[in-house]
């Protein structure tokens, strides 16, 4: 059975995206901050840092991701749809939010397909790296849940042997 999320769920998921996001694009900053100042909104602070701007907006994503997480995956409006359908719309749902978020605050020039493809490139990887994630908490999971019943199940054993 599944707990109750809070308020303090959803702003604890929302900062770990947003810190995670935050410490990728401050790596990207000193890696190619100074050479695409002035081509993007995200590195007009070159290798010095992130614009609190672009904090903001990077915040304000999140939470919406974050949003879309508790509408996909929990069963408050969609009550009969399989976890692949559920991931797909997701996906799709987030990669549609992003690119709404890179036309709007010019966070690279839409204009150059090098740009484009390096976006889908990182959005693939990050897909990836993450779905990697989710399956190994599963397992370790799993395995606590295994492991706990086969406690419960030897101390059973061991009393109904008294």
């Amino acid at each position: 059975m599944e707990e109750k999320k809070t308020i303090f769920d959803y702003l604890g998921q929302v900062f770990m995206i947003f810190g995670i996001t935050v410490a990728i694009l401050n790596v990207f900053c000193l890696l190619f901050g100074d050479s695409a100042k002035e081509m993007s909104s995200m590195f007009v602070l070159g290798s010095q840092g992130i614009g609190i701007r672009t904090m903001a907006e990077y915040l304000i994503i999140s939470a919406i991701v974050v949003g879309m997480r508790c509408l996909f995956f929990t069963d408050m409006l969609i009550k009969k749809l399989s976890v692949a359908a559920r991931t797909a719309l997701m996906v799709l749902s987030v990669l549609g939010v992003t690119i709404i978020f890179i036309l709007i605050f010019d966070w690279f020039p839409v204009n150059m397909w090098q740009t484009w493809t390096m976006f889908f490139v990182c959005f693939g990887i990050c897909f990836c790296l993450s779905t990697l994630m989710v399956s190994l908490k599963e397992k370790a999971e799993n395995r606590k849940m295994q492991e706990a019943l086969r406690r419960l199940k030897q101390e059973e054993t061991d009393f109904n042997q008294l």
